[in-house]
C-alpha cells in the first residue's frame, strides 16, 4: 500500500522576513511600560540570548532552529527525537549494506536499553507517529464543534523541519498538538459564536494560525512580550498578508474600538488593560502563566475577569522550571490552581482535565476552562 505521507520539497523554502526597525520599536515600548508588565524572572533570562540570536541570524529558517530560545516558545517544528533514538527506524540503518540479522538483533538490544533510560513517546518512526496523531486528533474532535483537521493545512513559512503530507495537506507533530487544544475547548463552545478572541503569550502565532484558518471571521488580539511578539507579527504577516494589524498601529490604541473582524491584531503585553474596555468572547493562555509568578498572573487575570465570557488556560500546576536564585533561568514561585481561581472571581471553573499528547498520553499540563458566572 502506498504511503500517503511524504516530506515536502524544501529546496526553495518560504522564509519569514526580518524587520529590525519593528523589533526596536517593540523593545522600546516594553521598556517604557509599567513595571508590572516587564518580563518575569523566567523570560528576563532569555531576552539577551534571544536578541543575540536575532542579531546574528534574523528569522531565516526560524522553524528549524535547534537552540533553546526558539524552542522555548514553540517556534520550532522539529522531527521527534524518537526518529533518532530508534536505530531500527533510522534511514541510515536501513541503508547499511551489513544490515544482517545479527546487526538487527544488536540494534534491538540498543533500542531496548535506550527505552529504559531515555524517555520517548512511542517506539514509532516519525511519519507513522504523525499519521497516528492525525487519526487520533480527528477522533478526539468527533462530536464537538471543532472544524475537522482535514480542513486545515499548516504554512511552511520559516522552513519547518518536521512536516509530513497527508492527503495533500501539511502537518507537523506540534501543529496537531495545538489543534487538540482547539478541539478540547470546542466541546464546550462554538468558535463561530466567538467574535473576539484574545491570547496572551501567543508565541510565534501557531494557535492563531489554526483559529484563523478555520474561523476567519473573528477578530484576534495577540498580546505578548517582544522579541516573541515580533516573531509572531512577522510570521503571521507572511502567512496572512493584509490580515494583520501591526504593532506600529496598535501601539497608539487607548481602547479596542478599532478592532476589525477577520483580522489579527498585534499588541504589546502592556496593552492587556484594554481588555477591560470592550467585551471579549474568549481569553486564551497556553503554557505561559506557569512561567510567571502568581502576582504577575493575577495582575493579568484582573483584566480577563473584567469582561471575558470564557477563559481557557493550559498550565502545569506544578509550575515551570524553578530558578535557583533571582536572575537564573526559571520561576521564583509556583502559580497554583488556587491562584488561577482567585484571579478570576467572576468566572467559574467548569472543567479541568490533563492535556493529552497526540498519542493520547497525558502531559503534565491541565486544560482549565472558566465561564462567566450568570
Amino acid at each position: 500500500m502506498k504511503n500517503d505521507i511524504q516530506t515536502p520539497n524544501t529546496s526553495a523554502p518560504l522564509q519569514v522576513p526580518s524587520d529590525e526597525a519593528l523589533l526596536s520599536l517593540m523593545m522600546s515600548g516594553l521598556k517604557q511600560a509599567d513595571p508590572s508588565f516587564q518580563p518575569t524572572n523566567y523570560w528576563a533570562a532569555y531576552e539577551p540570548r534571544f536578541m543575540g540570536e536575532l542579531k546574528a541570524h534574523g528569522l531565516t529558517d526560524m522553524r528549524r532552529q535547534k537552540n533553546l530560545v526558539f524552542r522555548s516558545f514553540g517556534a520550532v517544528d522539529f522531527v521527534h527525537p524518537v526518529a533518532e533514538l530508534m536505530l531500527r527506524n533510522h534511514r541510515l540503518f536501513k541503508q547499511w549494506p551489513f544490515n544482517t540479522q545479527p546487526i538487527t538483533k544488536l540494534a534491538e538490544r540498543i533500542d531496548k536499553y535506550l527505552s529504559r533510560y531515555i524517555k520517548t513517546v512511542d517506539a514509532l518512526d516519525f511519519e507513522t507517529y504523525v499519521r497516528l496523531g492525525y487519526a487520533y486528533a480527528n477522533e478526539y474532535a468527533r462530536g464537538s464543534n471543532a472544524r475537522p483537521l482535514s480542513e486545515f493545512s499548516m504554512s511552511v513559512a520559516g522552513n519547518p523541519e518536521g512536516v509530513v503530507e497527508i492527503e495533500g495537506r501539511l502537518y507537523s507533530r506540534q501543529m496537531i498538538q495545538y489543534y487538540l487544544q482547539y478541539a478540547y475547548i470546542s466541546r464546550f463552545v462554538n468558535f463561530n459564536d466567538l467574535p473576539v478572541i484574545a491570547e496572551l503569550g501567543s508565541g510565534m502565532g501557531r494557535q492563531t494560525e489554526i483559529f484563523f484558518k478555520l474561523h476567519p471571521e473573528s477578530a484576534y488580539l495577540l498580546f505578548d512580550i517582544p522579541p516573541q511578539l515580533y516573531v509572531a507579527e512577522q510570521y503571521l504577516q507572511t502567512v496572512f498578508p493584509g490580515k494583520v494589524v501591526s504593532y506600529r498601529e496598535t501601539q497608539h490604541w487607548t481602547d479596542l474600538k478599532s478592532i476589525k473582524p477577520g483580522h489579527i491584531h498585534i499588541l504589546g503585553n502592556f496593552k492587556m488593560p484594554l481588555l477591560a474596555t470592550s467585551p471579549v468572547s474568549l481569553f486564551w493562555n497556553s503554557a505561559s502563566f506557569h512561567e510567571m509568578e502568581p502576582s504577575v498572573v493575577q495582575n493579568y487575570l484582573q483584566y480577563v475577569d473584567a469582561t471575558c465570557e470564557w477563559a481557557y488556560l493550559a498550565e502545569n500546576l506544578k509550575g515551570g522550571k524553578r530558578a535557583k536564585a533571582p536572575g537564573d533561568l526559571g520561576i521564583l514561585q509556583v502559580t497554583t490552581l488556587d491562584h488561577y481561581k482567585s484571579g478570576l472571581p467572576s468566572l467559574d471553573l467548569i472543567d479541568q482535565t490533563p492535556v493529552e499528547r497526540i498519542n493520547g498520553k497525558p502531559l503534565q499540563d491541565h486544560h482549565m476552562l472558566f465561564q462567566r458566572r450568570v
